[in-house]
């Protein structure tokens, strides 16, 4: 057995943390087929996809993205700096409070956004398609189930940190 199966198939703890980050390793250069041809972080396709997904007008707040995104606001404001200069996004007041403003998806956003996703899927499809239905959905409950788990200790870890320590 060479060096790289012994170290992906290590039992465990520690085997299954080397499995997820090969993975993610992996889902990363995914993301990079699919969207490097539209000039897209995976964060900035992350962007466009929540704001296409709200429906019309396709806006919502800075807060509300960074929230669903999970990135500060410090983080959220490069990328929307990004996306705005691309043309993909435009910032203006809330017409409900001058005080805040929205994000909202340009009409080049949503051309940009429609064929990010396609090639997005049909990559997808491609690579899950070895897999039966029953397998991907096995795969996605046991990921959503870590995803829960991973959540929960990273919402803890937040509340130690605001209580300081």
């Amino acid at each position: 057995m060479g060096y790289e199966a012994k170290y992906l198939s290590e039992p465990g703890a520690v085997g299954l943390f080397t499995r997820l980050t090969r993975v993610a390793l992996l889902v990363e250069a995914f993301q990079h087929r699919c969207l490097d041809p539209f000039g897209l972080l995976f964060i900035d396709y992350s962007v466009l996809r929540v704001l296409e997904l709200v429906g019309e007008p396709h806006s919502m707040s800075p807060s509300e993205l960074s929230e669903i995104v999970v990135r500060s606001s410090g983080g959220m404001t490069q990328i929307l700096d990004r996306l705005e200069r691309a043309g993909l996004v435009a910032r203006a007041p809330d017409p409900a409070d001058r005080r805040k403003v929205l994000v909202a998806l340009t009409a080049k956003g949503l051309r940009t956004a429609d064929a990010a996703n396609a090639s997005y899927a049909a990559e997808r499809e491609r690579l899950l398609g070895g897999l039966s239905a029953d397998e991907v959905g096995q795969l996605d409950e046991a990921i959503q189930r870590l995803l829960d788990v991973m959540s929960a200790d990273a919402l803890s870890e937040a509340a130690v940190a605001l209580e300081g320590g």
